[in-house]
């Protein structure tokens, strides 16, 4: 959980592919101490260019994924790094897409899972943060066991998810490990504000 997220330098995994259906050749590397990726259609001048990739989400055992910013908006970027597999490709969405897709948006919902104190969206918009966009890489120890101040302070006691009753206990994980096929999020809660020992089902049906 430490490594689900950070600065895409720090968790930089380097690589080429060639995606058959566009025949755009992707390219992630490290130049002058920043985080690219490249990409370009082989004998198309038009389609060239690169982005700087700011954050990476994911701990890269099952996959990896880097974010980039374009005038203030978060992007998620239209490849992955699958670990299994050990390769890049794109994206699931974009698995068939025969363009260069730059639109996948970073939300809200799903840094809440791979990072601490992330920034709430710029209101108005559903991708625009202000910098930096979390405050802590990866998952903390407060996510799972609450607020730590008075441990840190004094020695006093965190929650321990086994001593929960079950159905906080189990809130806890299913915070961000859902079952099913979807989580609908609750009208004016967000999994953002969820802590240890909040009923999951106050934040999403």
């Amino acid at each position: 959980m430490a490594q689900a997220s950070g600065p895409a330098m720090q968790g930089l995994l380097t690589g080429e592919f060639v995606h058959s259906p566009s025949r755009v050749h992707y390219r992630v590397y490290a130049e002058d101490g920043k985080a690219w990726m490249s990409f370009g259609r082989p004998g198309d001048n038009q389609i060239q260019g690169k982005k700087e990739l700011l954050y990476f989400i994911g701990t890269g055992h099952r996959g990896r994924t880097y974010l980039f910013s374009q005038d203030g908006f978060v992007f998620e970027a239209p490849i992955n790094w699958y670990g299994q597999q050990r390769l890049w490709d794109m994206a699931p969405a974009y698995q068939k897409d025969r363009q260069i897709p730059m639109n996948l948006p970073a939300v809200s919902s799903c840094l809440a899972c791979h990072t601490s104190n992330s920034q709430p969206p710029v209101p108005g918009t559903e991708n625009r943060y202000e910098q930096p966009l979390f405050a802590h890489a990866g998952v903390t120890c407060e996510r799972c066991h609450g607020e730590g101040v008075a441990h840190v302070e004094s020695g006093g006691s965190v929650v321990n998810p086994a001593k929960l009753p079950p159905e906080r206990r189990d809130a806890i994980c299913m915070g961000c490990h859902f079952e099913g096929r979807v989580a609908i999020q609750q009208p004016g809660h967000s999994l953002a504000d969820f802590r240890a020992g909040d009923r999951l089902s106050d934040f999403v049906h």
